[in-house]
């Protein structure tokens, strides 16, 4: 223990700077990202940081004025799995670009990405961030309560170092053996019995054991580094740094936010951060954005107290109360009156209550949320909700003009889920796919029956001039003879779908709103050029092209079919068959 020594000071003081010392942003000199994350997770929990009655006992109603907004943005938004899809311009890759979408479209559904994206984008437009990591078999959202960035005024992850928290089981840890070191020293020396979402809230007491663990991503000196491996730096190591992945495990203080780290699980030099980012606001000298919450932190403080007073002077006006001058009348007619009794008394008549003040209230939180609409552009328009007596096409422009901003944050979170997908995900399910899954994936005939057509017609390409002058009965003939062998001899098949996927991997990008392509600029475009084309198979093939675009599968629909011929041709002019990419003799 006594050689890992630095890399364990690294650790504790890094994490014990993050929760306890405050960082100058601007003309901010007191900013601490912990203190603001509390602060967000109080509000959207809809806490009372002194709890729920004030000093006089009275009850305080949370006018919850945040998530309605965080909603119509999620709404307005509307970025869902249909918009992930992978696409390529170049047309000797439309069959794996068939495959892959199918292959694509199956891991969409059976990972609930669904769920993932809508969760995401809640988080997104409330918390403000969001940080995917990537883990073996895909990427998983971070806690970001338990996500420590050190230089919290760095503009992206790739200029801090990180620390994340996990609360892991024995049998998680179990699942570690031979990656991860150190594990069988962890499970006796770093258990707790209670379970802690975050360091700074109260334990609950659990049946089974929990360890806490903490995985640092970013630059450490070679000298810390081979410590943590068990290896021996010499000095010059300490001037030499270099990005690593480092996980400890260790004890943490009862009700303080210390930990005290005890044994390295693992140490190793890494090429890049396994992060990617959203952020909903602009940098402001802070790696942390503003969100929704922290946006209408002032607007949520004001409804609250506007509502709180508006309920305080309602109760009061809404009780009972009676005056008269004569001084025997009963002290509570409620209470010392009977159903039918006669009252003899002078000016006997009921109190006004109103309060005074409710008209100042009510215009001044009609101004508040008038102000919360602005802040987080979740005007009636954009809510679903028009002006009374507001002209249709007004209502229509104003809707337009309002939905800019979320067409910019859609691009905005299309560009992480692009890179996680070009860089994460589509490698790893091509590298999955074999021969079978593709037969498997292209299960229905039609599909099947393209690839066998697409094959077959990149043979022929490949092997025209080996075949010599022909016409085109000869083609159509040997193009069919070639097909009923792919089909009698399925190895024939599988070797040709092998040759697709050579050059596939570089070219392939998830287009998710047209981030880098202009996808709708396209459409109109060759919209026009289709309507100008009088070429019949011309235009055909423009209205392909758009569908292709647009992810649409027009080729597999019926077609007038080639003229076959009639009468064989003599044997003396066919060439022999051969795969893509062979010569004919």
């Amino acid at each position: 223990m006594e050689e890992q020594k630095s890399v364990f000071r690294i650790f504790k003081d890094e994490i014990n700077d993050y929760f306890t010392k405050v960082v100058q942003v601007g003309e901010n000199p007191s900013y601490s990202e912990a203190k603001l994350k509390r602060r967000i997770s109080l509000f959207a929990n809809k806490i009372y940081p002194n709890g729920k009655f004030d000093s006089q006992g009275s009850y305080k109603f949370w006018f919850d004025i945040v998530q309605p907004r965080i909603d119509a943005d999620v709404k307005n938004i509307d970025f869902d799995t249909k918009n992930i899809e992978v696409y390529t311009d170049r047309k000797q890759d439309v069959l794996p670009n068939i495959i892959v979408n199918l292959k694509n479209r199956e891991y969409l559904r059976d990972t609930g990405q669904d769920e993932e994206i809508n969760s995401a984008i809640e988080e997104g437009e409330g918390w403000g961030n969001v940080v995917w990591k990537k883990i073996k078999g895909g990427y998983e959202r971070v806690d970001l309560r338990n996500f420590y960035v050190i230089n919290q005024t760095a503009f992206n992850l790739d200029e801090s170092p990180v620390i994340e928290r996990h609360e892991m089981s024995q049998s998680d840890l179990r699942k570690k053996s031979g990656i991860w070191k150190n594990i069988d020293d962890t499970i006796k020396g770093c258990k707790q019995n209670t379970y802690k979402a975050t360091p700074e809230v109260q334990g609950n007491e659990m049946t089974m054991p929990h360890y806490p663990v903490y995985e640092r991503n970013g630059e450490v000196s070679y000298f810390d580094l081979k410590q943590a491996k068990g290896e021996s730096p010499i000095e010059i190591d300490r001037d030499k740094f270099t990005l690593a992945k480092i996980i400890t495990s260790g004890i943490e203080t009862q009700g303080e936010h210390s930990f005290s780290p005890k044994y390295v699980l693992y140490a190793e030099e890494i090429k890049k951060m396994p992060y990617k980012e959203y952020h909903r606001g602009i940098y402001k000298g802070k790696w942390w954005r503003e969100g929704i919450y922290e946006l209408l932190f002032d607007c949520q403080v004001r409804a609250n107290q506007i509502g709180n007073q508006i309920a305080q002077a309602l109760e009061y006006a809404s009780k009972l109360i009676l005056a008269s001058e004569d001084k025997l009348i009963v002290q509570n007619i409620l209470s010392d009156m009977k159903n039918g009794d006669i009252i003899v008394t002078k000016g006997l008549k009921q109190v006004e209550l109103r309060s005074q003040a409710i008209d100042q209230l009510i215009a001044d939180w009609n101004k508040n949320i008038q102000i919360a609409n602005d802040l987080a552009n979740t005007r009636e328009i954009v809510q679903g909700e028009a002006q009374p007596g507001q002209p249709f096409r007004l209502g229509a422009l104003l809707n337009i003009n309002a939905n800019k901003l979320f067409t910019f944050l859609r691009q905005k979170l299309a560009i992480p889920f692009r890179e996680m997908f070009e860089e994460w995900i589509i490698p790893d399910l091509i590298n999955e796919l074999k021969v079978k899954e593709i037969i498997r994936l292209t299960g229905d005939a039609d599909v099947l029956e393209r690839i066998y057509k697409i094959v077959v017609d990149d043979w022929y390409i490949s092997n025209l001039l080996a075949f010599g002058p022909h016409d085109e009965v000869m083609r159509e003939l040997l193009k069919a003879q070639k097909l009923e062998e792919l089909k009698n001899q399925e190895q024939l098949l599988m070797k040709a779908l092998k040759e697709y996927w050579k050059e596939y991997k570089p070219n392939v990008n998830v287009i998710i709103t047209g981030e880098n392509i202009n996808l709708d600029s396209d459409l109109q475009t060759l919209s026009s050029f289709a309507q100008l084309e009088a070429d019949p198979v011309r235009r055909s093939a423009i209205l392909e092209l758009m569908a292709r675009k647009k992810g649409l599968d027009f080729a597999s629909l019926p077609k007038t079919p080639p003229i076959m011929p009639t009468v064989a041709p003599p044997q003396a002019t066919q060439k022999p068959l051969a795969l893509a990419g062979e010569q004919g003799t």
